[in-house]
């Protein structure tokens, strides 16, 4: 950290203008920074001048408390150039998750379960690297794909599946209207169901509510909700629910009033496969490897064996 904080320290001569600047004495006065982006109001649809606005991954959490951005907003005001305002956002963050076939020859290892762990910790470590977990961060799929052959002489190769999600957080029982960015282009091989969701209800509606997208073009489509019971078919109750814009990764849900949520914390996630195998976050979008959500299945390699 003082690696990368000094020369940018002292370059701003201890103010803030640039946006860089105030990334740089942000992690001067707050060390429990792991990291931190900024952008001028000017860069927002539509634009808020006269404001920076600013995102922090702390080092020992997931999100800083209302009583350290004041104070950290107190602090940046003795460095910051008269007539801008900093102002904290909520940090946002990007999972993304791994679907693994590995196949192996089992007539030089038959203990598929071992590979498994292998390939877990090797993903594993790879999701505390550099690549990832920050601003900016960049999950590289070929070094992901080439981690998982070199486990083990006997993996012949591995097909794998990327996805990426974001948490929608409800605001139960009041009427509200929802934007989730991606910051990544959107996949649509499928006529439906490139995007879903996890369950949700919503008022007037019996049942466990979930959503997906419809493609009208190349470029965008509709949002739509829909009830679905083991072994059945899904049932569309609303067809125009909102829209997704597949060349921005933008999912926009319009006015409902949604109840409950099947994961806690009012949580909803929304999932996604990219257009491209490499995922970057931009801006405010945190990065994370999410191998909680990443499954691993071994497959027998019956035509090496």
């Amino acid at each position: 950290s003082i690696k990368y904080y000094a020369p940018r320290i002292y370059s701003s001569q201890y103010r803030a203008v640039t946006s860089s600047d105030y990334e740089s004495v942000l992690g001067f006065i707050y060390p429990n920074v792991e990291s931190v982006t900024a952008f001028g109001g000017e860069e927002m649809s539509p634009p808020r001048f006269g404001k920076v606005f600013i995102s922090v991954k702390p080092r020992n959490g997931d999100f800083l408390s209302d009583q350290t951005k004041r104070e950290l907003i107190q602090r940046l005001r003795s460095y910051a150039v008269a007539g801008i305002v900093p102002e904290f956002v909520d940090l946002k963050y990007l999972y993304v998750e791994l679907k693994v076939n590995a196949y192996y020859n089992p007539s030089l290892n038959d203990q598929p379960e071992t590979l498994k762990t292998g390939i877990s910790k090797a993903l594993t470590q790879y999701s505390k690297s550099i690549d990832v977990n920050k601003f900016g961060g960049r999950f590289k799929y070929s070094k992901s794909v080439s981690l998982i052959d070199s486990i083990n002489s006997s993996i012949t190769s591995n097909i794998t599946l990327v996805t990426i999600r974001r948490n929608l957080r409800a605001v139960l029982g009041q009427f509200a209207q929802y934007e989730v960015c991606f910051g990544n282009m959107f996949h649509t091989q499928e006529s439906s169901y490139n995007v879903v969701s996890t369950g949700f209800t919503i008022e007037g509606v019996v049942g466990t509510v979930y959503m997906a997208d419809e493609v009208i073009n190349r470029e965008t489509g509709r949002m739509f909700f829909f009830t679905y019971i083991e072994g059945g078919t899904p049932t569309i109750i609303k067809r125009n629910a909102g829209t997704v814009d597949y060349m921005h990764g933008e999912v926009l849900i319009d006015t409902c009033n949604i109840t409950s949520t099947s994961i806690g914390n009012n949580v909803i996630e929304i999932q996604a496969i990219p257009h491209s195998n490499d995922v970057v976050g931009l801006r405010d979008l945190y990065v994370k490897f999410d191998m909680t959500n990443t499954t691993i299945n071994m497959v027998q390699d019956l035509i090496s064996s």
